[in-house]
């Protein structure tokens, strides 16, 4: 098993853990869309690696190691995706598969100088905080009620690489930092002012962008 295997193990734990509370085996295999004997496979070399252990309910927790090597492959990619929108000018729908190329090539003194170079940023170009940077309250976009507005904080890491869903958002004016005010929400269907214009977006949006509690 290669270390960058490892590494995505460990970033997929983390994310799942910091964005749903949890992180459970059948829940990896969608994730990381491998198979569940994979995954089992993978969960107990890091167990006897020392990187995760589980719970009663054999839920997965990163140890005090797991976490600092989770924490910052998390840190090199969002870092990556940063470098390719600030500096290289790249769409900030378009990030996360050259930035899953990039994370696994940075040394930490790379990662440090691009850290410096970038301004310390505190988030990804997709609203998600880097760690150990303070993370705003949330909730999701389908708790907004109709005529009320919100701003749009992030879209988690578990969805930003769902193929298309970023570029759809980014084709209905939705980013991170863009303000909205929900009309209704008809058969699921969420009709939004944004930008000035009034969209119809699909449902799974609801649960799948955050907005600033």
């Amino acid at each position: 098993m290669t270390s960058s295997a490892i590494e995505e193990y460990l970033q997929a734990i983390y994310t799942l853990a910091d964005e749903t509370g949890s992180a459970i085996g059948a829940r990896l295999a969608e994730f990381l869309r491998v198979s569940p004997p994979a995954v089992s496979e993978m969960l107990h070399r890091l167990e006897r690696d020392g990187l995760i252990q589980f719970d009663d309910r054999k839920a997965v927790h990163l140890t005090g190691a797991g976490r600092a090597a989770a924490e910052s492959i998390v840190r090199r990619h969002r870092l990556s995706e940063r470098f390719l929108v600030d500096m290289l000018g790249y769409p900030w729908w378009q990030t996360h598969e050259e930035a899953e190329r990039i994370e696994h090539a940075l040394t930490p003194e790379m990662e440090d100088r691009l850290r410096r170079a970038l301004g310390d940023p505190q988030a990804c170009p997709h609203g998600n905080p880097m760690p150990g940077a303070m993370a705003r309250p949330t909730r999701t976009l389908g708790s907004v009620l109709p005529g009320e507005e919100a701003t749009i904080e992030r879209i988690p890491d578990q969805f930003e690489h769902e193929p298309g869903f970023l570029e759809y958002l980014d084709g209905h004016g939705m980013r991170p930092g863009v303000r909205l005010r929900m009309i209704e929400r008809r058969d699921g269907t969420l009709r939004l002012r944004v930008g000035g214009e009034e969209h119809d977006v699909r449902p799974d949006c609801a649960e799948k962008v955050w907005v600033g509690a």
